[in-house]
């Protein structure tokens, strides 16, 4: 199912169950796609605003486990545990 969301002229991807599974759309900041998996949890996010893009993904439990963003400084790697406490980075 394909529905138009009023909030930011989003649109979203619904599977038989009415669950969202991708929402993509445009705010104040910029563009922003977001995946969900089965049960409805968000599980990886794309944004671009004015500072750079990140790109985000979650575990089944919504908790960031990698993120990457590049901005004007240069890219960063972010690594988390379970906790979403980061655990390696680079630079």
């Amino acid at each position: 199912m394909l529905a138009a969301i009023s909030d930011g002229s989003a649109l979203g991807l619904y599977d038989a169950a009415g669950k969202a599974r991708v929402i993509q759309g445009v705010d104040a900041d910029g563009p922003r796609l977001s995946l969900y998996d089965a049960a409805g949890k968000s599980r990886a996010g794309l944004t671009v605003d004015a500072d750079g893009s990140v790109l985000g993904l979650r575990d089944a439990e919504g908790k960031t486990r990698a993120a990457m963003v590049l901005t004007a400084d240069g890219p960063q790697l972010n690594l988390c545990d379970a906790a979403g406490n980061p655990i390696w980075s680079a630079p």
